[in-house]
């Protein structure tokens, strides 16, 4: 069905809504609107290379963080298309590389844990008060 959103789409709209409150949250809403553009050999890619790392918590924890930089950061990307190349890139160096995979798994563990502990200090609002 043309019409119903791919999995990256449904990812980004979560994301776009979860992050609705953030200081960059037109950046987020805009990767769920430009995400219907993503070309299928894209998603393709994604989805074989996510089925070779076998790892939902550091695929998982990957999209989250980039997508907290997005949201709270200066990470900027000037669509969807752009964001799930990135992605790609990523995790194809994960694959090529078990130390560059443990060395974000370790990364994403820290930064992860860092989110948690500073959403339950400041609860709905963000780090720089908006």
């Amino acid at each position: 069905m043309a019409d119903d959103p791919n999995p990256l789409e449904e990812i980004l709209r979560f994301h776009a809504e979860k992050f609705r409150g953030s200081p960059y949250a037109g950046r987020v809403a805009r990767l769920a609107r430009t995400a219907k553009r993503i070309p299928a050999p894209l998603l393709d890619d994604l989805a074989t290379l996510i089925t070779q790392l076998d790892d939902v918590q550091l695929v998982g924890n990957d999209l989250t963080i980039h997508l907290i930089e997005v949201g709270f950061c200066d990470a900027r990307y000037a669509d969807a298309v752009e964001f799930a190349s990135a992605l790609r890139t990523r995790l194809q160096r994960y694959i090529r590389s078990a130390q560059v995979a443990e060395a974000a798994r370790e990364d994403f563990r820290e930064r992860v844990g860092w989110w948690k502990m500073a959403q339950s200090l400041w609860g709905k609002s963000t780090p720089n008060g908006r």
